[in-house]
């Protein structure tokens, strides 16, 4: 299932908001720091050694059983889908978009550190980099050292041929769609258990003309152009269509295309590139925010239901969660990554 069911009903008692109003954080909470905060590269910035060590770290989580108790998970990296799953239908397209992914990818970066001896900070992946904008069906960009087999998170899935009505929304053909068939996350050694009931393995589907049109340096220097959060929460996102480019999008869609786990909506975390895709979008709002500091830890804005910008705006003291994976937190106290609720800096 795609983008198109953000407003599908979500069988489980999750809710990305919470009605009880919280007091704002005081001047000394907002200046609250953490100690030694990891530091977020960019993936071909790491070392071989270090590369491995994450994704070995990554692989450990399939391996430590889940705690969510949500039905079909299996091991810990399947709590993460799971809780992304039961989200969807109120984390996109909304005020706390951004926000709630920096919390969702910062709970994982801290799963992998605490619970699989990771040393390192969660990586990021800038696509900008890698594209061709003048040569949309280039594949250079996924020639990234992030996509190779001995040390990245393997290629593009088998060439497969789309069954009947299994591209709805006219997307570009793919040029892969079935199982990833090399590097560390072939189906002997990872699986997607949730949502099941069978495990499935780690599709792709690659699409070069969305991440050569949509990632591109233009379209990130748009969003860190806009003046205020809401504007900034509405460029990064764009529109629900594939008519109008946005780096959100081109991201899932580029990789995950008709039939691949990023272009699924609610179990897109089910690729681990998933983390290294939000991690760089969270590095630009964090570098939108060092645009002028002291406005912008304490700003928030959009729309509380998804798409409705005429009605109720989420505000500081908006609660998100994130189910048995952390404790509710106020928006407010997610705008500093190294504010205490939060530890990491880029």
């Amino acid at each position: 299932m795609h983008f198109s069911a953000i407003f599908a009903a979500s069988s489980l008692l999750l809710s990305a908001v919470s009605a009880l109003p919280q007091p704002a954080l005081s001047d000394a909470a907002l200046s609250r720091k953490c100690n030694n905060p990891p530091k977020r590269v960019e993936w071909r910035q790491l070392k071989k050694k270090e590369k491995k060590a994450y994704i070995d770290a990554v692989l450990c989580l399939t391996k430590k059983k889940a705690i969510s108790g949500i039905a079909g998970t299996v091991n810990r990296f399947d709590d993460f889908v799971a809780v992304h799953n039961a989200q969807e239908p109120w984390i996109h397209w909304v005020g706390h978009f951004i926000l709630w992914h920096r919390y969702f990818v910062a709970a994982y970066e801290k799963a992998l550190r605490q619970e699989c001896g990771y040393k390192g900070a969660q990586p990021y992946w800038d696509w900008s980099v890698d594209v061709r904008p003048d040569d949309p069906e280039s594949m250079h960009v996924f020639e990234s050292a992030i996509f190779d087999s001995e040390t990245g998170f393997g290629g593009n899935g088998v060439k497969i041929d789309y069954a009947p009505g299994q591209n709805p929304f006219n997307l570009p053909i793919g040029t892969g769609g079935g199982c990833v068939p090399d590097g560390p996350f072939t189906s002997d050694a990872f699986m997607n258990h949730y949502p099941g009931p069978e495990p499935q393995c780690l599709r792709r589907d690659f699409i070069p003309s969305l991440v050569n049109t949509w990632e591109t340096p233009e379209l990130v220097a748009h969003v860190l152009s806009q003046p205020d959060y809401t504007s900034f929460a509405r460029a990064l996102e764009g529109q629900k269509s594939f008519k109008t480019p946005n780096i959100h999008g081109g991201g899932h869609f580029g990789v995950g295309g008709v039939t691949g786990i990023m272009g699924d909506a609610k179990n897109s975390p089910g690729d681990p590139i998933f983390y290294l895709h939000h991690a760089n979008l969270d590095h630009i709002f964090w570098q939108w925010q060092q645009k002028d500091r002291e406005t912008r830890l304490r700003e928030v804005g959009g729309p509380v239901a998804p798409l409705d910008y005429s009605g109720q705006n989420v505000t500081m003291d908006f609660l998100v969660n994130l189910g048995p994976l952390g404790p509710d937190t106020m928006l407010e106290e997610l705008l500093d990554t190294e504010g205490g609720k939060l530890c990491y800096t880029y």
